[in-house]
């Protein structure tokens, strides 16, 4: 069954008269609660709404007030490293390294919900504008930034974390954040075995240094984090319609055939780029890779791909995507097809297909994309080192960091694998899909980079009688 067969009240985006509808809205309290994981347990009643919200508090160990901020691309994001989805004992959904994948899907948002919405929900402040200080420049958006003079800016102290767990700032991440099987689907909870969710969350100790889940204006005592385990909730509103319309869905999942549906999942798998001797002052070197996407016997609707460098960024933290100064070339081969004909290398064209993936433009300026538009590659003698150019105003400060720091990490790739518009998901025979890339590597660019893949692939259970059957 698709989406088109279910009931109305099942598919999130259908409007429903609000006459038919009743909203109950309950705060739940975590059944376990550690430094290291949270557990909710869902009531069996009416459907669950994918907008409901877990709350969640972080605090430096020691840190001296007004200094902490939380990565700027994914705010409270990056204190979930998986996230599962569970009815009774089966598992529904998980996504894994989730942080990074929330940094791609938020990647999308406009510089107004990003100031206006996600801003104030997840405390992430990475909107980028022209630069009070330099014409033709950009900086840390005035919209979102605190400036307290036209060359530095801050976070603002209200979505800043503090020691305290008691006077302390509160974020908060929707289910639909959290899961992509929210997208096509709300859950019938009165017909279902117990729900739980199960968040594990991230540790950022002395030893990991800043930018796990923190990072730091200037150098603390300590950067360790821990979390307020006081201050995990869940805000889940219940969905109650008229009973003609649950009664339909009772019905359905009652039947002989039950409710059979197809949902999406995410699939992750890791490779690196290995590096290479430091290429001399205007000097480049190549090398080729093939690299495996864990897809083999999965129908496959995309992939999201994003990759990281070694060095520490004090403004992103870790989740990122590092454009290199030298675009490589890349392409697929799925099912013994080669999904290009020549391998990919205009930037444009890579932003444009993640896009497709996206469902929306990217939201920043070509400088955060990638590095082309600071490259001078013409230059006589020193060319090919790259970066001649930057537009990130470097006069401008964010926690005291350099803006720069934000240049070229917006380097999201993608592969969009649905058979047009809307259509059916790409089964995937028994081999793996291929990612094929040659790497252009310089004088200042070539270091090892550690690649992500975000493999969204169908689904399907079937609901019987109260039962949950889920396909591998």
């Amino acid at each position: 069954m698709n989406a088109s067969s279910l009931p109305d009240v099942l598919k999130p985006n259908t409007s429903i008269p609000m006459s038919n509808v009743d909203v109950y809205t309950s705060i739940l309290n975590p059944i376990n609660a550690t430094q290291n994981r949270v557990i909710f347990n869902l009531r069996q009643t009416a459907i669950l709404n994918p907008g409901s919200r877990v709350i969640m508090s972080l605090h430096p160990d020691n840190a001296t007030p007004n200094t902490s901020f939380l990565p700027v691309g994914v705010g409270i994001g990056a204190c979930i490293q998986t996230a599962i989805l569970r009815c009774g004992a089966r598992v529904l959904a998980t996504s894994e390294n989730f942080n990074q994948y929330y940094f791609a899907k938020r990647s999308v948002h406009t510089r107004s919900q990003k100031n206006n919405i996600d801003m104030v929900l997840d405390g992430g402040v990475n909107s980028i504008g022209n630069s009070p200080a330099v014409d033709g420049a950009y900086a840390p958006d005035v919209s979102g930034a605190i400036y307290t003079d036209s060359t530095n800016s801050f976070v603002s102290a209200k979505y800043k974390p503090v020691v305290s767990q008691t006077d302390c700032p509160l974020f908060s991440l929707s289910l639909s954040d959290l899961f992509p099987l929210t997208e096509s689907l709300q859950l019938p909870l009165f017909l279902m075995e117990p729900v739980s969710i199960e968040l594990i969350l991230t540790q950022q100790t002395v030893a990991t240094g800043a930018g796990t889940n923190m990072n730091f204006s200037d150098a603390p005592t300590s950067t360790a984090t821990s979390y307020g385990l006081n201050n995990f909730q869940m805000n889940i509103d219940y969905l109650q319609y008229d009973d003609e319309v649950m009664e339909q869905v009772r019905q359905m999942v009652y039947s002989e055939r039950g409710m059979p549906m197809n949902y999406f999942d995410l699939s992750v798998s890791k490779a690196s780029v290995l590096a290479v001797t430091q290429p001399a002052s205007g000097a480049i070197s190549t090398s080729k890779i093939v690299r495996e996407i864990g897809s083999a016997g999965l129908k496959v609707k995309d992939i999201l791909i994003t990759e990281t460098t070694q060095a520490a960024n004090g403004i992103m933290g870790n989740y990122r995507s590092d454009a290199p100064i030298h675009p490589p070339q890349f392409n697929f081969r799925v099912n013994n097809h080669i999904i290009y004909p020549r391998a990919l290398s205009n930037t444009s064209l890579m932003r444009n297909e993640a896009e497709q993936v996206l469902n929306f433009p990217m939201s920043c300026p070509s400088c955060v994309y990638s590095h082309d538009v600071s490259n001078d590659f013409y230059i006589a003698g020193t060319g090919n080192n790259g970066r001649q150019n930057e537009l990130m105003d470097v006069t401008v400060t964010f926690e005291k960091q350099n803006p720069n720091l934000m240049a070229g990490t917006n380097f999201i790739t993608a592969l969009n694998l649905e058979r047009g518009p809307g259509g059916e998901p790409t089964m995937v025979q028994h081999k793996n899909i291929l990612y094929e890339r040659t790497n252009t590597f310089s004088t200042n660019d070539f270091g090892k980079r550690d690649l992500t893949f975000y493999t969204r692939y169908q689904r399907s259970f079937v609901l019987k009688n109260g039962v949950l059957l889920v396909s591998a």
